[in-house]
């Protein structure tokens, strides 16, 4: 495709070459009829020779040559640094999976630990409500003990003060010797 871009720009180069080269000798042809002399001086160009059309024709086939192969530099250049960037750009992207594996390892241990902790909390609560409810049955128990000590106590002195009645009722007998 180059090759074809530079022989048609060659092409090109050479019609306008030709058609200024016509249009001056046509110019110092109507001058030469009108038999008038110049004002300004329009000098015949002779056709080059073969020599330098050749050496003209090389010279636009190296620029178009050197033109092809700096745009295929380029285009290589560009490709590669394109290569180069996909590669860095996979490079972050498994880095970017890693951090959100991590991330997502990271969050069930918490959301775990939590868990664990509400588990934990559950079964304290359970386990101060157990002790609260043993707490209540001793106190009503201790109230009962209490309540049974004192009648307990109320009846001891009952028997106390019976048994008092009866030592003072009693005759006091002789003791034998």
């Amino acid at each position: 495709m180059c090759g074809q871009i530079g022989r048609l720009r060659t092409m090109e180069a050479e019609e306008i070459y030709i058609n200024q080269e016509a249009g001056m000798q046509a110019a110092a042809f109507k001058d030469k009829q009108r038999g008038t002399p110049s004002h300004r001086e329009v000098p015949a160009r002779s056709r080059p020779s073969s020599d330098s059309a050749r050496w003209l024709h090389r010279a636009f086939t190296s620029l178009y040559i050197l033109l092809a192969l700096i745009s295929i530099i380029l285009l290589v250049w560009v490709l590669v640094k394109n290569s180069e960037t996909s590669q860095e750009l996979l490079v972050l992207k498994r880095e970017i999976w890693n951090v959100s594996i991590s991330a997502r390892e990271c969050e069930e241990g918490q959301r775990q630990g939590w868990s664990d902790i509400q588990q934990s909390i559950i079964n304290a609560k359970q386990r101060i409500d157990s002790a609260n409810r043993n707490v209540q049955a001793g106190n009503e128990k201790l109230k009962k003990l209490t309540e049974d000590v004192s009648r307990i106590k109320i009846q001891s002195q009952q028997i106390a003060e019976m048994l008092q009645k009866m030592q003072n009722q009693q005759p006091t007998q002789p003791t034998p010797k």
